[in-house]
């Protein structure tokens, strides 16, 4: 059974700031040598008439993985992540996101939106909001483990939001 993936984070650049960051190879080149690990890469980047479509590489050193984690890949993660976004008629954007991890029977998938909102305190600010799911198939396991990539893929969206957030003070 897959485990969902639930993330939601404002910022307090608009949403045509924070997407043209997000589709931006300057910056998801930055993004990927902070936080990709050692053999992160953007293998592709391609603009669209109304967007962008790109694919990265990123790794996870053995030694960072938990122990049941290690037992199933056996070395090195490695991540290669397809991205899309497009703006819509609406002025929102939205997006699809896939990554498959090699040599490991796990895929992620989901959608991801973009819009200029309002906070509760009146202040117009943006929300990205990102909604998917984890699937393993390993015999008896996989729960764990999805849990485990679900945890994992959090903090990861986490750190993206900041590293977006000081990107956008420095280049926005």
């Amino acid at each position: 059974m897959a485990r969902r993936i639930e993330h939601r984070s404002t910022s307090e650049r608009s949403a045509v700031e924070v997407y043209r960051a997000l589709i931006d190879s300057d910056y998801l080149a930055a993004r990927l040598e902070e936080l990709g690990g050692s053999t992160a890469t953007l293998v592709q980047h391609v603009g669209t008439e109304d967007g962008a479509r790109f694919q990265t590489r990123q790794g996870v050193p053995v030694d960072k993985l938990p122990s049941l984690a290690r037992t199933v890949v056996g070395g090195d993660l490695l991540i290669d992540r397809s991205e899309s976004w497009r703006r819509e008629e609406d002025g929102h954007y939205t997006g699809e996101i896939a990554a498959e991890v090699a040599g490991a029977p796990c895929s992620i998938t989901g959608s991801m939106w973009l819009r200029d909102i309002v906070a509760p305190t009146g202040t117009a600010v943006s929300e990205l909001v990102v909604e998917g799911s984890v699937k393993v198939t390993v015999p008896f396991v996989s729960g764990k483990l999805e849990d485990l990539v679900v945890d994992q893929v959090q903090k990861m969206l986490v750190d993206e939001d900041n590293f977006t957030a000081a990107w956008l003070v420095q280049h926005g």
